[in-house]
This record gives C-alpha cells, structure tokens and sequence, in this order.
C-alpha cells in the first residue's frame, strides 16, 4: 500500500538539507550476524563501510535509452521554493544538462504555496510541456492536477522526496527516489566500526516534520538491534524541527549527555544538525571521546571531519549525480521506456581517510570520480 507523509514543506526542509546510495537500498547485510559475537559484528560492519567508501561504480545505470527524438521538446520542474539556493543550485544543474541533451528546460517560479504549484500544471499544459518535474512538491497534494496533466499527454515525475523503501504514487509511475534509509544505516554501523565492539549507546537527533525522518530512525533503531554488538541501542531521541535547529539542538545535546553518561555517539539524521549538536558535546563531554556519524555531504560538516573533529563520518551524495538521475528517469517517462526500480543517486562514505577527495575545504560535488557525465551522456546515446 503507498504511504508517504503529506508534509509538503517537511519535504521540501528535509530536501534542503539533504543533498545533496548505492542502488542497493537498506538491505541489511548483517541480519543474520550473531550480536552477541562482538569481532563478527564489528568486521561485517566495517565490510560495508569500506564497500560505501569507494567511488561509486558507473557499471549499472540502467537500459540505454535514445533521448535524441526529445530534441526540443520542455520539461517544466516545479520546485518548492525557487527562491531557496538550494533548489537553485538543484534546478540549474538539471537545466545545464537537459540543455546539453537538446531539450529545452524551465524552472517555475513558486513560492512554497499549493497555488504556485498548481499554476506550474496550467502553464506546463498550456505549453504542452513533455513533462513536469516535482521537485519537491508532493503528487498526492495536488491529485487533480496531475490526473489533467497526464491525460494531457504531459508526464509527472517526482524526484529526490521518497525513500527507495516506498512504493511509487499511483499516478506518477515515473520517480526518482533518495537513499535516506541507506544513510541512516551507514551512519549507525560506522558508529558500532568506531567503537571496535562497545555497545553503541546512541543519541539520535531527528525532525519529524520532515518526510524521512520517521523511516531514517527506525532504520537506525533496527540496524543497533540486528547489526551491532549485543545491548546497543538509542539511548535517547531529540525531536527538534528545522525552524529550531540553531537555537534548541545545542542545549538539548548538553542537556541529553549530562542526563545520560552512557551515551557513547551521536548520530544525527541529517548532518547539519551536526553543526549544532557538536558545540553541545563539547560543553558537555568533551572528555567522553564521543564521535558524530550522518548523512548528507554537507561541506561544512565534512571539513569538520577533515579538522578531526567529533565529525567522524558522512554518508554524502552528490548533486550533480543526483541531477543526472532524476533526468534519466524524466527522458523514460517521456519515451516511454520502462521505469528503473527504485532508482537513486548513489552514497558514498566519507570519513578521515578519503575526505581530501572532496577538496580541501571540501567543496559540493567532489569526491565521486568524474566518469557519471560521460557515462549518462553514453546511456543516452550521446557520447
């Protein structure tokens, strides 16, 4: 059965701070790993964090697809807020690369509200578009709108707002997914590696008025039971929405590992939370040799692990690749070509080791190869 949040604007928070997953999803590798054989759990942990820490392969990116008859044809993308750098940065990729394929690519202004949103179907209808993108936008939330666009012969493809856990919207078959569960896992078995078979006693930071949050800390919760040394566990969880993160996330931490000397990590659902959450700790157990482990790619929170920080590891993604997957599965909604499963960008694992490769500063983007280009512009039957 679908279910997703309806937060519209949950989503669009979360989007904003995730950005920017190996196709493979959450698969727990590990379910079957006896918990109470600590050195077992810790090399089978450690086994696919160094599988994550690679450059993603470009080896399987789906059926070749010809785009060349799309040659002039629009793809109008409606994000959440086109004022947000975020989406900015987001839409101008996908423009830039749209256009390279021939297409022509436009961003609609909106401003968060249903209304904006809505005048993007009427104007993609209008120009009889070959498709709309949601960037953000849930297809739920505008059910209409996209059941008139659709007979309209124009296709609806959401992109970077689900988790690869959940099943397409029913009138969009068409979607490209995000690994926001593989993060969460990552982050979690990086934390039982860097305790070498100490129970990992966890302080989780989520938002839950963002859309993944709910599954990214039940992924959490179940990777310490089934994945990690016998007796791990979330000690304590800290809600904390995104319009409160810069004031509250601080002295919630103090407060939890004052509360709480057994907490032994801390894990954040998205990694700009670490930004907040790192000042706490060091107020409160700076003698504790407590370590940060999240997800996202942020290249402030990655130079924090270059510095040899708290920050110890980030399971980042990449805008660029990210751009490239949401335009293949737009080009395959518009020649009708089947959908990829589950289709996502990929992760990789950042930690002291490799994070050089993002930059020094790290920089947005860097650290994944440079072969995903050419290899989707071959796909497309244009390289």
């Amino acid at each position: 059965m679908y279910k997703r949040s309806l937060g519209a604007v949950g989503i669009a928070l979360s989007a904003a701070l995730v950005f920017t997953g190996c196709a493979s999803g959450a698969t727990n590798d590990g379910a079957d790993t006896d918990t109470t054989d600590s050195a077992a759990i810790v090399a089978a942990a450690q086994a696919v964090i160094d599988t994550y820490k690679e450059v993603p392969s470009t080896a399987d990116l789906g059926e070749a697809i010809d785009v060349a008859s799309l040659a002039g044809k629009k793809i109008i993308s409606i994000p959440i807020d086109s004022k947000l750098e975020f989406y900015q940065v987001g839409e101008n990729s996908m423009k830039a690369i749209a256009e390279k394929a021939g297409l022509v690519y436009e961003t609609f202004p909106t401003d968060g509200s249903v209304t904006s949103f809505q005048q993007g179907f009427a104007l993609a209808i209008a120009e009889k578009a070959g498709a709309i993108i949601l960037n953000g936008p849930l297809p739920e939330n505008l059910a209409p709108q996209v059941k008139e666009a659709q007979a309209a012969g124009v296709q609806v493809v959401p992109v970077h707002i689900s988790d690869q856990s959940e099943a397409v919207y029913e009138d969009t078959p068409y979607e490209a997914f995000a690994p926001f569960n593989l993060g969460a896992r990552l982050s979690a078995l990086y934390a039982v590696v860097d305790l070498k078979g100490e129970p990992a006693q966890c302080l989780v930071l989520e938002a839950s008025g963002t859309g993944p949050s709910d599954g990214m800390v039940k992924t959490i919760t179940d990777t310490l039971a089934t994945e990690a040394p016998a007796g791990s566990g979330v000690v304590t969880s800290l809600n904390i929405q995104v319009p409160e993160w810069s004031t509250d996330i601080q002295p919630a931490v103090q407060s939890a590992l004052l509360a709480n000397p057994e907490i032994n990590c801390v894990l954040p659902i998205y990694d700009s939370m670490a930004l907040f959450a790192i000042p706490g700790i060091d107020q409160a157990a700076a003698d504790r040799n407590l370590g940060v482990y999240s997800f996202n790619g942020t290249p402030a929170v990655m130079k924090l692990i270059q510095e040899g920080t708290t920050m110890r590891s980030d399971a980042a993604e990449n805008p660029d690749w990210v751009s490239y997957v949401n335009l293949d599965t737009v080009f395959r909604a518009m020649l009708g070509a089947d959908p990829i499963a589950k289709v996502s960008g990929p992760l990789r694992v950042i930690d002291k080791s490799n994070v050089d490769e993002t930059g020094t500063p790290p920089e947005s983007g860097k650290g994944f190869g440079n072969e995903f280009p050419a290899a989707y512009e071959k796909l497309w039957g244009l390289g």
